[in-house]
């Protein structure tokens, strides 16, 4: 599947900056950064010279997080999200990083902000990026969205915790009695939440009880032939899913992704 998901990602975005211009940066989903390079330095820790190479990634859509493998869970904790971006610099194809104390600022659209949202990083944790369990400050709400200051390089997500401590929860595990579920992607959305988790292993992590979860499963046979299962329900005690996988077009998946 790792070609299928590859062909359907955004774009990583590149640019060049000069001296002629004090910014923004706009991606194409309309996020802005701000970053210059006396913040910026070489891992050996020499200066930046014009000109570097900003490189963006826009995850705003849930269908652009599944296709970057990009959940909104915080060590086992699900996030109501507001976004996900990645930055990265780079000068003569080496990445930079930030200068010790400094930071970028970003903003990100979002036409009714939340006040709670919060500041995470990605941290790559075995095969995938978690995000960080202590958020690193606060969003500020604009008229624009949300901005912040960044204190690092790489993936940033604006997000909540999506349900309280004393929510019940409960973890769903996935079997079937006609597929090897060993190599489909399980992804679980909660539109009321705006949250993404992914499941590993066949099973979730903590879910909040009485909550609408889109359960959307996808397989690729060696004929390239693309097989789906999708269910949506109520999240209850009743937490064990049967799967029977059949056949699905692109455009298909593609419609049921974009319905998110």
């Amino acid at each position: 599947m790792d070609d299928y998901y590859n062909s359907k990602k955004q774009k990583e975005q590149e640019f060049e900056i000069d001296n002629s211009g004090n910014g923004p940066i706009i991606g194409n989903q309309g996020t802005k950064i701000w970053i210059s390079k006396e913040k910026l330095m070489y891992p050996n820790g020499d200066s930046v010279h014009w000109p570097f190479t900003i490189k963006l990634v826009e995850l705003y859509k849930p269908k652009d997080m599944i296709w970057y493998q990009m959940p909104t869970v915080s060590s086992g904790t699900l996030l109501t999200t507001g976004g996900e971006v990645r930055v990265r610099a780079f000068k003569d194809n080496v990445e930079l990083i930030l200068r010790p104390d400094e930071t970028w600022t970003v903003e990100m659209p979002n036409s009714h902000p939340d006040s709670a949202m919060k500041i995470y990083y990605g941290v790559e944790a075995a095969s995938f990026v978690d995000w960080t369990p202590n958020p690193a400050g606060n969003f500020n709400t604009t008229s624009y969205g949300y901005t912040g200051e960044i204190k690092k390089m790489g993936w940033t997500a604006c997000g909540k915790e999506a349900y309280n401590s004393s929510a019940s929860t409960i973890a769903y595990s996935f079997t079937s009695k006609t597929d090897n579920l060993n190599y489909v992607g399980i992804f679980l959305y909660l539109p009321d939440k705006k949250g993404l988790m992914q499941a590993y292993n066949q099973t979730s992590a903590a879910l909040p009880i009485g909550e609408k979860m889109k359960i959307i499963m996808m397989a690729m046979n060696d004929s390239s032939q693309l097989f789906s299962f999708n269910k949506e329900i109520q999240i209850s005690t009743n937490n064990q899913i049967d799967v029977t996988l059949t056949k699905i077009s692109d455009a298909e998946l593609t419609a049921i992704l974009d319905g998110l």
